[in-house]
């Protein structure tokens, strides 16, 4: 039995969203039939009122809740365990690809995967590959059709493409035995066995071996050049069937994210600051743990999030600087006939001064730059100096005509 315990639960919170990937990793570690258990810490009442407004308040009442335990998976009859052995997925609804958000820039790989759902195994696209960056959606995709396979009755076999070939020597001998135990099989994370050559020889040979009516799904996280890494004969197998790229979801998904997200939790942020964050992290994964921290600092203080508190929780890492704000530059000194050094400069013209507090205000609206920010990016200005910019802006867009027509024209440049 190993026993996991959480100091109180705002970190069991914060973590059940890793837990099946957690659980993966520990497996290969222990011997089989382990348990995991988890639990969350008493946190002792603090002395005087009960229930009062301290940031433990809304913790008390935890107690122990341990956790059903999990049982490790062993090799059944020298397959892979198959995936509704596996551990179960984080606390939540379960992924469908109805919830997959995405617009046209990624709607074909969606539909491949909505087609694979609704035929047979090994119907359409046998094998399918789909690669994209980290954090784009692919064990997403993948859970959604293994779901929706699982509730045809079929036999879903879930896996770390690394995890299965180390039981390889259950299914290598006699790949043809395997494939009558699973209809189909899914392995994710494929780039981890560039190098093992024995390893991808083995899929090779379960791939020449896969029958009619059974699938492959495979998924890679990496590039085109990180998929022309693999063995040229696994590379060739793959591509008799499909190879689809997942690209990163744009600025657009990514705040249909936040606000679904923030409407589920009832998480009291801005569309501002939900700007503020889609701007900077770039991937699905990156978003969740950022609204993980933010949950967790308004449970805590018991009450709405300032800007400041945003912009701290997005410093914690992972998350990228806003880009964009060089293309509105060069669009208002366009514009105004200036130059960009001038525009970002010290210049105290009336008309550079107009173009600059501009080109503060629709970085701010439309990138969702804080003000220290934007000082920084306009010759290192005082915060103070861009909130004065922002406000006289936003006074001007009230009856200036000629004002109005340059912000709109900024905005339509932005990325």
């Amino acid at each position: 039995m190993v026993e996991i315990t959480f100091p109180h639960a705002l970190y069991e919170r914060f973590f059940s969203p890793y837990r099946q990937m957690f659980e993966t990793a520990l497996r290969q570690c222990l011997p089989p039939r382990t348990q995991i258990r988890y639990r969350t810490a008493v946190i002792p009442r603090p002395q005087g009122k009960p229930g009062g407004n301290s940031p433990t308040g809304a913790l008390e009442g935890a107690g122990d809740r341990p956790a059903p335990p999990v049982p490790l998976p062993e090799p059944a009859d020298g397959t892979a365990q198959a995936a509704d052995e596996e551990a179960p997925p984080p606390p939540g609804p379960h992924k469908t690809l109805d919830d997959f958000l995405c617009n046209a820039k990624n709607a074909f790989p969606l539909e491949v995967m909505r087609r694979i759902a609704r035929h047979a195994p090994g119907a359409v696209f046998q094998p399918l590959l789909l690669y994209g960056g980290s954090g784009t959606g692919k064990s997403h995709l993948l859970s959604a059709v293994g779901a929706a396979y699982a509730r045809q009755g079929l036999r879903v076999l879930s896996l770390p493409a690394a995890r299965f070939c180390r039981q390889a020597d259950g299914w290598a001998r006699l790949p043809e035995r395997f494939w009558q135990t699973v209809d189909v099989l899914m392995l994710d994370d494929l780039q981890e066995i560039i190098g093992q050559e024995e390893w991808q020889g083995h899929l090779v040979s379960l791939l020449d071996h896969c029958p009619p009516r059974r699938q492959a799904i495979f998924a890679l996280t990496g590039t085109a050049q990180t998929f022309k890494r693999l063995q040229s004969r696994l590379a060739g197998r793959l591509e008799s069937g499909l190879v689809t790229e997942l690209l990163e979801p744009d600025l657009e998904i990514r705040l249909r994210y936040l606000q679904e997200i923030c409407r589920l939790r009832k998480l009291p942020l801005s569309a501002e600051e939900q700007l503020f964050l889609a701007r900077r992290c770039r991937q699905f994964r990156l978003l969740q743990g950022m609204l993980l921290k933010a949950a967790a600092f308004a449970e805590m203080r018991q009450g709405s999030l300032s800007r400041e508190d945003i912009e701290n929780i997005a410093r914690t890492g992972g998350t990228e600087p806003a880009i964009g704000h060089r293309e509105i530059v060069e669009e208002i000194c366009r514009l105004y006939a200036l130059r960009p050094e001038e525009v970002l400069g010290n210049g105290r013209r009336p008309q550079l001064v107009l173009a600059r507090q501009i080109a503060m205000y629709v970085c701010r609206r439309r990138l969702g730059l804080s003000y220290p920010e934007l000082g920084r990016m306009f010759g290192g200005r005082d915060h103070s100096t861009v909130v004065h910019a922002v406000k006289k802006i936003k006074q001007m867009l009230e009856s200036n005509k000629d004002v109005q027509n340059v912000v709109a024209a900024l905005e339509k440049s932005a990325p």
